[in-house]
């Protein structure tokens, strides 16, 4: 059985917003990791599943369900 997640999807999109922008002014992934207080290898894990879940949806979105 998975263990709870610890933040919920809200807070993990609030999360992640503030990631990207910080990393688009240039900041290091490791220092915002440490500025948001989670691990690198959760924020790395982050971003990586909201890039593939935005330029890849999940079957049933964006018009699809007829497929």
């Amino acid at each position: 059985m998975p263990r709870p997640a610890k933040y919920s999807p809200t807070e993990k999109a609030a999360i992640l917003t503030i990631a990207r922008e910080m990393l688009a002014a240039g900041v290091k992934r490791k220092d915002v990791a440490a500025h948001l207080e989670i691990k690198l290898a959760s924020l790395s894990g982050w971003l990586r599943e909201q890039t593939l879940d935005h330029l890849l949806p999940p079957r049933g979105t964006h018009g699809d369900a007829g497929s």
